[in-house]
């Protein structure tokens, strides 16, 4: 959901008086989790689990879709664990693998650089700053957040109030994270509470609720009258306003992970991980 343009220019859209209408659909992926565009090349990166998402096996791999809804390339960089939330800045592509973040080069297309994050054990979404600090959550029994800057990683922020923070979009001066929720059930990541929207903010480390439980909460964007997150439980993409409201923009299918939404060409892109696919809706 990672893009390089600063969250106050996005549209004033209210996607709940709109209409999404599917455009196309990319399949044979395995367990998409995340999807980034790459403006320079026209083509959306997605990266592949293939597998358990906490599990080391060296088959997840990242994915080439062109612009057009094809699947150009299916495993263009290969040999990662279970690589999730995608994050572009400039050339680099940063990928999020369960300890590590990896980076690719991605005119040469070939792996440049590890970060091993020491303590984590799920690593999930990335977001980057307009300096190039990099953002990274740790939702399963991490309950962290990461940070790369100066070419070094660090543990920023570890807190029970982060609720088992997921998706992660940065605002100003904020970072906002769509949570989990506590998990209950290691075996099924179920929860009896589910997650909500908070605000941390990034030079006091702050924490703030902003809504109540509404979801086993994953991707997450910010527009001027809100957020969109996804729920990858109950499979809906969900608008939630300044207030803290939520209500429910689109039904979908269980695995609903971290989403794009392509602000010039008005598309919001959707990795299904439970059902191998992506899809891609035009907003009307």
């Amino acid at each position: 959901m990672k893009y390089l343009l600063s969250i106050v220019l996005l549209s004033t859209l209210n996607l709940n008086a709109q209409k999404l209408t599917e455009i196309w659909e990319v399949e044979g992926l395995e367990a998409p989790e995340s999807i980034v565009y790459d403006s320079n090349s026209d083509v959306y990166y997605v990266s592949n689990v293939s597998g358990q998402p906490a599990e080391k096996n060296g088959k997840g791999f990242i994915s080439i879709v062109n612009s057009s809804g094809e699947l150009k390339t299916k495993q263009w960089i290969t040999g990662f664990n279970a690589p999730k939330g995608l994050g572009l800045y400039y050339n680099h592509l940063f990928i999020a693998d369960i300890d590590q973040v990896v980076v690719v080069d991605v005119i040469k297309g070939e792996i440049i650089k590890r970060f091993n994050a020491e303590g984590a054990t799920f690593l999930n979404d990335i977001d980057i700053s307009s300096d190039g600090s990099v953002y990274v959550s740790d939702t399963f029994g991490g309950n962290a957040i990461y940070k790369i800057k100066d070419d070094t990683i660090t543990l920023w922020l570890k807190s029970e109030d982060l609720n088992f923070p997921n998706g992660l979009e940065i605002v100003n001066n904020k970072l906002y994270v769509s949570s989990w929720g506590v998990v209950t059930n290691p075996e099924t990541f179920g929860t009896e509470v589910p997650g909500k929207l908070i605000e941390v903010d990034i030079n006091t480390k702050e924490i703030k609720t902003l809504t109540k439980s509404i979801g086993n909460l994953d991707g997450l964007v910010a527009v001027n009258n809100g957020f969109i997150v996804s729920d990858w439980i109950d499979g809906s993409l969900l608008s939630i306003d300044k207030s803290g409201n939520s209500s429910k923009i689109k039904d979908l299918d269980a695995g609903s992970a971290d989403f794009y939404y392509n602000l010039t060409e008005r598309i919001i892109l959707i990795p299904i991980m439970l059902e191998n696919k992506l899809l891609a809706f035009k907003i009307n």
